[in-house]
Parts: C-alpha cells; structure tokens; sequence
C-alpha cells in the first residue's frame, strides 16, 4: 500500500499484475479500466530487491 500511495492522489484498487525481472527487481501493474469513480490510470511500480519484497536472505 505505500507505494501505491506515494503520489499522493488516486489510490488504486488493485494490483493487475507482478513479476520478478531478470536482475531480481520485483515490478507491480494496476490497470484500472476507467469505470465510474475511477481514473482509468495504469502505475508500473518497481518496488525493491526480490530479497526486500518478499524477506528473503
């Protein structure tokens, strides 16, 4: 939830997608489809090291 709330304005519903790319960076996708009360935006996120994300040593 922090990084989804980091920009300080739309706070999105879900996360759509996430995945751990090659070098071990851990990326999350929203795509909110622009229905009633939303904004439609899609966020790509990187968030932390593999290890970070999901507390491994």
């Amino acid at each position: 939830m922090p990084a989804l709330r980091a920009t300080d304005g739309w706070t999105q519903e879900k996360l759509e997608g996430l995945t751990v790319a090659g070098g071990g960076e851990v990326y999350a996708i929203t795509d909110n489809d622009g229905v009633q009360d939303a904004t439609g935006e899609t966020v790509l996120m990187r968030l932390d090291s593999s290890r970070k994300v999901f507390g491994r040593n």
